[in-house]
């Protein structure tokens, strides 16, 4: 039998052993040994027998059936040559499709915790040592104190200092977003390798992959610098699948290095971010539904072993979330509490396979909490996530489609870390924490697509429209449908990485699709008022503040905002408001700001004594506020303590030199100390830097007076106060 023959026999018989529904097992140990008989040469009477038999069933009409009785209805088998250039454009499209959010490298906007993370963050700036930064968490918090997230993700904090060493520490967002698009164009290539690997159909595992390239709700990921360590972790899971290869056959110390090199693996991964430890549990399940089960050991004692070791290091999982980040921890009632979780379960089984609507952030109350259980409507939207997930693990193992099945846990396993079932995360429904369970269901769909292709070819081999019966062809699934599929995918994919162009057309457009997120309201406000619109700023906090009166800061912007549009009395009753009992989101780093600003607006009142203290205070937490010294210098002025107020303006040159208002009211304090030619020289100045300003010209006005009459003037020396923005 020529070489050729046999090949498309063993082909043959592969290919009928798998519409038989055969185990897959079984079917690679048959595969194995073709090609062992293939390599030896040998020859076989029952395969000629077999061959001759297939012949004489082929129709003589067709002349090109007498010429290739085979390859008529045959699928190209994966791995020879002649797919190779298959699977070379397949990957060359799935690099194309990744790049749907390619016009993020030229954003310039830092976007909300960016600045926390890459930017004010000491070991992301390389100004701590290797040694202080891993014991630190991904916000430079130390692990020891109490003001820790333990989010522990020291390699993408290390990716973070390389980029700004490489760009000659020059701070800006573009080359670290750059890194991030093409992160996610690796990892959807390296997910397209493993589809190929595990025998997929190519041209759904192509559309599989480039579903994966293009989905929307990865646009966090590829623009976010925080959806770094999501990427980042993948990357590594996705190594990890690679290096183990499932099914293969191998000897002992190969199976030995492998496991040590996954392991690896897995501790880099979950120093990226925590889901990355839970690709030992992903390959264990691929072990537990081989024929070798105990070889799923190794990796449940890896991670158990792991899991110990970051938890020593970040001294437990345990962390303290505010009541607007995560309110469900908050509900007494447990039952209340786990039908809440599974509703945001749900929404996450949502956005993964119709992603419409989507936002930077689900925090109160963008999603409420279940009021009650199983009389809430959304209980619909549990039982339908659910027995989803339990209908098609039924019918998988029902048809024995072992590759569905890892592709599901690939989809459940990740996912455990951001349930909050065991321990809480920080977000109630994070967009980019989907990132790793993207890949399953990328792996499932290429799986049921394979079956279907499956099925298209054995139902060709015996002239008719339906599968033998027994087969696992999968009629439900076709390539039209997954085209559509992925049109819409990246219709969507375009859409949201335009949104993140600005923050003012991100917030806006989220607080119109989330009107009841409390926090999405409060930073389109914030973007708002850093513009000057100040009645639409004002709009959006005060609707934040309907939603939860107990935010701090959203009533602290609403304070800043009144006494910029001179409502000093509106905003001190705000002030004051928060420093009774409602300064949540205040803390050591920004409580100065709260004290000073509260200060000033006393000093509007003219309230001077009472100004005093608060401002004092803030200063102590933070001297650098040049408007806070002014301030009290005014306030000493005005109760007639010259040589403190004089003092005060002093300091507050020492932070800003070139500020008008500070050369007029040293000055002035001069004048009133009897230095008149040195009080005369700032007052001249002030006038020079900030001509448009009406007590300045005053004071020169009065100058001039006196140079002429030689008289103290009867009219006041005027002092200016002046306000900036504390935080």
């Amino acid at each position: 039998m020529a070489k050729s023959e046999l090949e498309e026999l063993h082909a043959l018989i592969c290919e009928h052993l798998r519409c038989a529904a055969l185990p897959e097992d079984l079917l690679k140990a048959v595969e194995r040994s073709l090609d062992q008989s293939k390599e030896r040469k040998l020859s076989s009477q029952l395969l000629q027998l077999f061959a001759a038999k297939q012949t004489k069933q082929t129709k003589p009409e067709s002349n090109l059936a007498k010429k290739q009785p085979l390859r008529l209805w045959l699928p190209k088998t994966e791995g020879t040559a002649s797919s190779s250039g298959a699977w070379m454009l397949a990957a060359l499209g799935v690099f194309v499709l990744s790049m749907v959010f390619a016009p993020c490298v030229t954003y310039s906007e830092w976007y909300i915790d960016e600045l926390f993370a890459a930017v004010r963050n000491a070991d992301a700036r390389g100004d701590t040592p290797l040694r202080e930064l891993l014991r630190h968490d991904f916000w430079g918090n130390s692990l020891a104190s109490g003001w820790t997230h333990k989010s522990y993700r020291p390699l993408v904090v290390l990716s973070y200092v390389g980029q700004y060493w490489m760009n000659s520490w020059n701070f800006r967002p573009q080359p670290l977003r750059t890194f991030n698009v093409a992160l996610h164009s690796a990892n959807s290539l390296l997910l397209l390798l493993l589809m190929r690997q595990r025998k997929m159909s190519t041209r759904f595992s192509f559309l599989a992959a480039g579903c994966f390239a293009v989905h929307p709700v990865h646009a966090e990921n590829a623009i976010y610098l925080v959806g770094r360590a999501d990427s980042m972790a993948t990357f590594c899971w996705l190594l990890a699948c690679l290096v183990w290869m499932p099914g293969s056959s191998k000897p002992a110390f190969g199976r030995l290095a492998r496991t040590c090199l996954v392991a690896v693996l897995a501790v880099l991964g979950g120093f990226c971010k925590e889901s990355g430890f839970c690709v030992l549990l992903q390959l264990a399940s691929v072990e537990l539904l081989g024929k070798h089960p105990f070889r799923s050991l190794p990796f449940m004692l890896i991670f158990v072993t792991a899991f110990a070791g970051r938890s020593w290091i970040t001294q437990g999982t345990s962390a303290g979330f505010s009541f607007v980040d995560t309110p469900v921890q908050y509900r007494s009632d447990p039952w209340l509490r786990l039908a809440t979780y599974m509703y945001f379960h749900a929404k996450y089984a949502q956005l993964m396979v119709w992603p419409w609507t989507l936002s930077w952030d689900y925090s109160y109350n963008a999603l409420p909490d279940l009021s009650t259980t199983w009389q809430d409507l959304r209980v619909l939207a549990i039982l339908v996530a659910y027995l989803s997930v339990c209908a098609l693990a039924s019918w998988a193992f029902s048809k024995r489609a072992r590759a569905v099945l890892i592709g599901l846990c690939n989809v459940i396993i990740p996912f455990v870390p951001a349930s909050n079932l065991f321990f809480l995360v920080g977000v109630t429904v994070g967009e980019r924490l989907l990132y790793p369970c993207n890949v399953g269901a990328a792996l499932v769909l290429a799986a049921l697509g394979t079956m279907s292709d499956t099925k298209t070819h054995a139902s060709a081999a015996q002239g008719a429209n339906r599968l033998p019966k027994g087969s696992t062809g999968c009629k439900f699934l076709t390539a039209p449908v997954v085209v559509c599929i992925l049109a819409v995918f990246t219709w969507l994919g375009a859409v949201r990485t335009q949104q993140w162009s600005s923050r003012e057309l991100l917030f806006g457009t989220d607080a119109e699709s989330y009107p009841q997120s409390t926090k999405t309201r409060h930073q389109f406000g914030t973007v708002l008022h850093k513009m000057e619109r100040y009645s639409e700023a004002l709009h959006h906090f005060e609707a934040a503040e309907a939603i939860f009166d107990g935010t701090g800061l959203t009533q602290y912007c609403i304070g800043q905002i009144l006494l910029e549009t001179g409502r000093a009395d509106e905003a001190e009753a705000k002030f004051s408001k928060i420093l009774s009992g409602h300064a949540l989101g205040f803390g050591s780093h920004n409580l100065w700001s709260l004290y000073i600003d509260y200060g000033f607006s006393l000093v509007l009142l003219q309230r001077f004594e009472d100004a005093i203290q608060p401002i004092k205070e803030g200063l102590k937490r933070n001297e650098d506020v040049p408007y806070g010294l002014n301030a009290l210098g005014y306030a000493y002025m005005n109760l007639g303590m010259k040589e403190e107020g004089r003092a005060a303006f002093q300091l507050a040159m020492k932070y800003d030199p070139q500020n008008a208002y500070l050369e007029n009211n040293i000055g002035v304090a001069k004048l009133l100390s009897g230095e008149l030619n040195e009080g005369a020289l700032h007052v001249a100045k002030a006038a020079t830097l900030e001509p448009g300003v009406p007590a300045f010209a005053h004071n020169v006005h009065l100058l001039r007076e006196m140079a002429e009459t030689g008289r103290w003037p009867e009219s006041k020396l005027v002092l200016e106060l002046y306000y900036n923005r504390g935080m």
